[in-house]
C-alpha cells in the first residue's frame, strides 16, 4: 500500500514538473529569414496583449534543416552548417574511412541575460535509417572539435566547429540534436544530407 502511494506521488510530481516546460523553440528557414521574422514579431504582438494563450495554436516546430536559424523562446537562437566530410589530419581521433564530419555551429544570445552555452556544442548526432549514434571526432591539424562555448553574453554570437565519424555511405540522412540554452527548453534538432 504504502509503495503504491510513493508511486503515485512520483507519477504526479513528474506530471507536475513536465508541465512546466516552456514550448518548443521556433524554426526559420535560412532563406526567409528577414520575412519570417517579420511574420512572427507581427504574429507575436497580439499574442502578448491576449488574457489567455489559444488553444487552437500547434506546438512550434523545432525540427530544421542545416542552414536554418532555431530560435529559443528566451531569444536564443542556433544555426548548425553542415561542412561535410572532411579529410582527417594524421592525428585526429575519430575519424570513419579517413574522413571526419565537420559542422559548424553558431549560438547568438538575443536574449536580455548571458548563458553558459558549454552544452550546446556538444550534440547529439545520429546518422542512417536506424538513426546510430556517431562517435565524436577530434582533429587539432584541422582545428575541428577543439574549440568550445563559454558565457555567451546578450548581443554576442559565438561560433564552434565539431567532427562527427560517419560512413560516406549513411551521410544522406544525418541528424544532430543542439542542447537548449535552458533546461527547461526541448532541444533544436537539424536533419539533412552533409554530401
Amino acid at each position: 500500500m504504502k509503495k503504491s502511494i510513493a508511486l503515485t506521488v512520483a507519477l504526479l510530481a513528474g506530471l507536475g514538473l513536465s508541465a512546466c516546460s516552456s514550448p518548443a523553440p521556433t524554426v526559420e528557414p535560412q532563406s526567409e529569414t528577414t520575412a519570417a521574422a517579420e511574420e512572427t514579431t507581427a504574429a507575436a504582438a497580439p499574442a502578448e496583449t491576449a488574457e489567455e494563450p489559444s488553444q487552437e495554436a500547434a506546438p512550434a516546430d523545432r525540427s530544421a534543416k542545416f542552414g536554418d536559424k532555431v530560435t529559443f523562446e528566451n531569444g536564443v537562437e542556433v544555426t548548425v552548417t553542415a561542412k561535410g566530410l572532411q579529410p582527417a589530419g594524421q592525428y585526429a581521433y575519430g575519424a570513419v574511412e579517413n574522413q571526419i564530419a565537420v559542422f559548424d555551429i553558431e549560438v547568438t544570445n538575443g536574449g536580455q541575460e548571458e548563458f553558459e552555452a558549454i552544452l550546446m556544442g556538444v550534440p547529439e548526432v545520429k546518422y542512417g535509417d536506424k538513426g546510430k549514434g556517431a562517435e565524436h571526432a577530434n582533429d587539432s591539424e584541422n582545428n575541428i572539435g577543439i574549440d568550445q562555448f563559454s558565457t555567451v553574453l546578450p548581443g554576442e554570437t559565438q561560433t564552434v566547429t565539431v567532427g562527427y565519424g560517419i560512413p560516406e555511405a549513411e551521410a544522406d540522412n544525418v541528424r544532430v540534436e543542439v542542447t537548449a540554452p535552458n533546461f527547461m527548453d526541448k532541444p533544436a534538432i537539424f536533419k539533412g544530407s552533409i554530401k
